[in-house]
C-alpha cells in the first residue's frame, strides 16, 4: 500500500513539474512558489516548443558587379554544411561584435569569387526572412514576402 502511494505521488509530482515547465515555455511566467531548479529538467523537455516561429530565415550572400547588378552567391561553396548547421553556425552566437566578423567573411568571399573570375565589386551578407510554407522551405520566398536586413557589405577599394 505504501509503495503504491509513493508511486502515485511521484507520478503526480512529475506531471505537475511538467505542467510548470509547459506554462513557462508558453507564457514565460513561472508558477508561483515553485523553485526553478525543480523545473529545469522538465523545461529542457519542452525544447520543440521554445523557439517556434512562423517565419523562415537564412543568411544570403550576394555579389555586385560593376554594372550594379546583384547576383546570389551559393553559400555551400564556402559553408559546406546542411541548411540547419549553416543556420546555426552563421548566427555566430559566441561573437560579441558580429558585424566585423560578417564583414571579414564578406571580404574573404569577395576575394575568392574574384580569384575564380566573378569580378564582383562588393559582397553583401543579409538576413532574409519570409513566411513558412507547408510545401517546402522556399515555398513563400517571393519578392513581396521577403524582408531583408543587411548585416555587412565589403567593397573593393
Amino acid at each position: 500500500m505504501l509503495i503504491r502511494l509513493l508511486r502515485q505521488a511521484f507520478i503526480l509530482v512529475y506531471i505537475f513539474l511538467t505542467i510548470c515547465a509547459l506554462v513557462y515555455t508558453l507564457s514565460k511566467k513561472q508558477v508561483p512558489h515553485v523553485k526553478w531548479p525543480f523545473v529545469t529538467h522538465f523545461y529542457a523537455m519542452m525544447a520543440p516548443f521554445q523557439n517556434y516561429t512562423t517565419d523562415n530565415a537564412e543568411m544570403m550572400i550576394y555579389g555586385q558587379d560593376a554594372s550594379g547588378h546583384w547576383t546570389k552567391i551559393d553559400y555551400q561553396t564556402y559553408f559546406p554544411f546542411g541548411r540547419g548547421e549553416y543556420a546555426i553556425r552563421i548566427r555566430m552566437t559566441s561573437f560579441g561584435d558580429k558585424k566585423s566578423k560578417y564583414t571579414e567573411i564578406a571580404r574573404r568571399i569577395l576575394e575568392a569569387e574574384n580569384a575564380n573570375g566573378a569580378q564582383f565589386t562588393s559582397v553583401r551578407m543579409q538576413w532574409e526572412k519570409w513566411p513558412k510554407s507547408q510545401y517546402d522551405f522556399y515555398g513563400n520566398y517571393t519578392a513581396e514576402q521577403v524582408t531583408k536586413n543587411v548585416m555587412a557589405e565589403y567593397f573593393t577599394q
